[in-house]
């Protein structure tokens, strides 16, 4: 074998290892994992104040039991009805929950995902990090945030008075 040979099946070698590498993860993607269609949540130890946060089908979930339920009516929402919001009937209320004690909602801006964290601020629940999009504490967007929609409330119901179970 010459060295000309040689080299071109080295090349080859690595043209087919690389796109074994480039091709796995579209081909993984073409194979779904299989995902709880459901996840109970204990929330007994939950005191007025706290959240706890839950992965549900790949996605940060945020279960805030809140000490303030009214939003103040000084600041302003872009959509303050959750007209345009991705979120199921029951949360079509101020409080966007079934219960206004509780606040569950998917914890991923709705500008470009990324994952928002709780804000000590007074009126303000939760605040993007990477773009300063700002949520009231019924996960509602103030008006000057770069996020179009309210936060998205999951499907959800209480199958007793502390667990919650998410659903599809």
């Amino acid at each position: 074998m010459d060295r000309r040979t040689l080299l071109t099946r080295i090349v080859q070698a690595f043209t087919v290892v690389g796109t074994g590498f480039l091709a796995w993860p579209f081909l993984r993607s073409l194979v779904p994992d299989p995902e709880p269609e459901r996840l109970e949540v204990d929330l007994a130890g939950l005191r007025p104040g706290e959240a706890r946060r839950v992965t549900f089908r790949g996605r940060p979930v945020s279960i805030t039991r809140r000490v303030e339920f009214a939003p103040d009516p000084a600041i302003g929402l872009k959509d303050p009805d959750s007209a345009v919001s991705v979120q199921p009937a029951f949360a079509r209320t101020p409080h966007r929950s079934l219960r206004e004690e509780y606040l569950v909602v998917f914890a991923s801006c709705t500008h470009l995902g990324c994952e928002v964290s709780r804000s000590d601020a007074p009126g303000i629940g939760f605040e993007c990090p990477c773009h300063e999009s700002r949520f009231d504490v019924s996960g509602r967007v103030l008006e000057g945030a770069v996020a179009l929609y309210n936060l998205e409330v999951p499907n959800y119901r209480f199958l007793s008075r502390y667990i919650l179970e998410l659903s599809v």
